[in-house]
């Protein structure tokens, strides 16, 4: 074993169609074409797809409501490309696809067989919530990192100790009490989601060329913005990220901007 390899953190997370769906050895299926029995177990578990097995095992077809949560009528269909996705699809590209087309499932493939089936309730699984905080917590950490080393300490404490807002007074306050303790920290330790898209808006003109375009993003930051709007429900996990205002589409331009942003933040 490589003992020093043990020691290196790797914060990248890879998180993919697969894991957040459910396989075909975990899921509930009907083994042949009855819509009696395929209604019964659908509507007893809220399902709005199931999968039929035929006596070879393979999975070609499968039952769905013609109407989502509506177990009154169902469709039998056929499993082609415009319902499939590969299994290894990685989230920021699943979310594309459910943004791309109107539908709320897709069954997971090897380009040999189905394997399992992702819906976007699963969405909302543990998984999800994990990956959507990393990304948050990442975008906070790295934009106050390029902050601390491009601004100017006093510039800031002039900025919140002039401004009409109670939020920066607050923060400056619990900067200010954990110096006089003698602790040592940076006022960027006390700064919320909100607090860093207002200080990327209010010292544009100081920042290097290259981080300039993080301005586009700063209103998203605000307090009713996208982003802590996900930052409210990943902090909540017992509520559903997708309810409520938050959609798919959300979700997808949540990804997008945080590519963006890891793409100003690294360029050289």
């Amino acid at each position: 074993m490589n003992t020093k390899k043990q020691f290196d953190i790797n914060p990248n997370i890879d998180l993919t169609a697969a894991q957040i769906g459910i396989s075909k050895w975990n899921w509930i299926s009907i083994d042949h074409e009855n819509e009696v029995e395929a209604l019964r177990i659908m509507n007893h578990y809220k399902f709005d797809v199931l999968p039929v097995v035929n006596p070879e095992g393979q999975i070609i077809k499968y039952y769905s409501t013609r109407k989502w949560n509506d177990y009154s009528n169902l469709n039998l269909n056929k499993i082609d490309d415009s319902v499939s996705a590969y299994f290894r699809l990685s989230i920021e590209d699943l979310i594309r696809k459910f943004t791309a087309k109107d539908t709320h499932y897709y069954f997971l493939t090897n380009d040999q067989e189905v394997l399992g089936l992702v819906s976007l309730v699963n969405l909302n699984s543990q998984a999800v919530y994990n990956y959507l905080y990393f990304i948050l917590s990442d975008i906070e950490q790295s934009i106050s990192a390029m902050l601390n080393k491009t601004l100017e300490l006093r510039d800031i404490l002039e900025l919140f100790s002039t401004s009409e807002d109670k939020h920066l007074h607050e923060i400056l306050k619990n900067y200010n009490e954990a110096i006089d303790s003698g602790m040592d920290n940076t006022i960027f330790e006390h700064m919320y989601l909100q607090t860093i898209g207002i200080t990327v808006n209010k010292f544009l003109a100081k920042l290097p060329e290259q981080y300039k375009g993080l301005n586009k993003f700063s209103a998203k930051f605000s307090s009713n913005g996208l982003y802590n709007e996900i930052r409210n429900r990943i902090m909540h996990p017992v509520r559903p990220i997708l309810s409520n205002g938050i959609t798919v589409a959300d979700l997808n331009q949540f990804l997008s901007d945080y590519a963006a942003i890891k793409d100003i933040l690294e360029k050289k």
